[in-house]
């Protein structure tokens, strides 16, 4: 059985490690969709095809989700992270050097990668910061947003200078970085860098409930978060917007997120209700939808919303998986399986609006269908985030 926690290490170095790896976690993705006219002008791609490009991270995110646990339990968790995001740096490089295949294959590649590593920050929080969960899950999840929406916004003024290949291959230098400090962290602690299969209770999250129903909330939040990192822009420029005022709202988007991260973090601490925030995370998802919709001269706003919703969302979830576990065993199984379910399903959200986009050539229907989505998540948060623990033990 593992450490269930390992020799401590300084919370500093930690932050640090995290902080690096959280920038190579969505920044990779959601620049394509700042990026998605050059790319259709030099890559000759269509808006069908755009929108496979932002649905293809998903199957690769939930492949990697699902493998990943059974790739730890043999190597390691530290050791499957370091060759993963040294595998995103080498993609992030490869889909830049062609054609629009070579385009599409790293970045399947990269996006596998990446589903590997979102598997592992949950327990890689438990061994190493067990009494600082909230803390360190927000903090990860607080510089993923905040990097992704940086980039986002940045990525097109530097294409415009330095051309579009250079301006999204450079952020592989973060991924070396972070293979670095996280080589460092691995080599002083050698002695607990190998799993052994879970004991703990017998636990299996494909046969539990609870695991099914956080799958599903994370996974309907994701077809909104990607379905918009695919197409805000577009979206925006259709609502009237320049292209550069429309390269705004995915930085809007993303950069709502730390205000909901750092309040999230704090709430939960003090012991805020996990289904009260949940609950107003799908309201304000539902809000953001419908603005876009019947209040189209306040994009910003409904984007602010949309960003708060999905960051708040997502942050509870990967607190759940530590949160409601024993041990690092179950919060690596757990985090596998709902983000396999949960990537699967979300596969769909960029693909049912690029497609539904391309029939009606309007954004009415596409997003009348997400809005319907984040209606029924509503509903599943509440029964997703119910009082219980990963062991089929209710909470008394």
């Amino acid at each position: 059985m593992e450490h269930q926690s390992a020799k401590p290490i300084s919370i500093t170095l930690l932050a640090i490690a995290l902080i690096l790896l959280a920038i190579n976690l969505r920044a990779p993705i959601v620049m394509l969709g700042s990026l998605a006219p050059i790319l259709k002008q030099t890559l000759g791609l269509t808006d069908n095809m755009i929108g496979w490009l932002g649905a293809l991270p998903m199957p690769a995110f939930a492949l990697g989700s699902l493998i990943s646990p059974y790739i730890a339990k043999r190597i390691g968790l530290e050791h499957t992270l370091i060759i993963m995001v040294g595998l995103i740096s080498v993609s992030l490089v490869v889909r830049i050097l062609g054609d629009s295949w070579l385009f599409f294959f790293g970045t399947a590649l990269m996006a596998l990668a990446i589903g590997f590593v979102n598997t592992l920050g949950a327990p890689i929080i438990k061994k190493y910061a067990p009494n600082h969960i909230a803390l360190m899950t927000g903090l990860l999840s607080l510089c993923m947003s905040i990097f992704a929406g940086v980039i986002a916004w940045s990525v097109l003024p530097l294409a415009q200078t330095i051309g579009w290949r250079f301006s999204m291959g450079l952020w592989a230098i973060f991924g070396i970085l972070t293979v670095g400090i996280w080589i460092i962290i691995s080599k002083h602690h050698k002695q607990d860098a190998t799993i052994t299969p879970p004991t703990y209770g017998q636990f299996n999250a494909w046969k539990n409930i609870n695991a099914w129903l956080l799958a599903a909330f994370m996974g309907i939040q994701s077809m909104l978060f990607y379905g918009m990192a695919a197409f805000l822009p577009m979206i925006g420029v259709a609502k009237g917007l320049a292209l550069e005022r429309a390269t705004e709202l995915p930085l809007t988007f993303q950069i709502a997120a730390p205000i909901t991260i750092i309040s999230l973090t704090w709430l939960i601490k003090h012991g805020m209700s996990v289904r009260i925030l949940a609950m107003v995370a799908a309201t304000l998802n539902t809000v953001g939808v419908a603005g876009l919709i019947y209040l189209p001269d306040h994009l910003h706003l409904w984007s602010l919303l949309m960003g708060l919703g999905a960051a708040s969302i997502f942050t509870l979830s990967l607190m759940m998986f530590s949160l409601r576990t024993y041990d690092s065993d179950t919060a690596r199984d757990v985090s596998g399986m709902v983000q396999a379910v949960g990537y699967s399903i979300a596969f769909f959200g960029p693909v049912m609006l690029g497609k539904l986009f391309e029939t009606h050539q309007d954004w009415h229907k596409p997003l009348t269908a997400l809005l319907i989505l984040m209606l029924i998540n509503m509903v599943i948060a509440w029964f997703a985030t119910r009082p219980y623990m990963f062991t089929d033990k209710k909470l008394s």
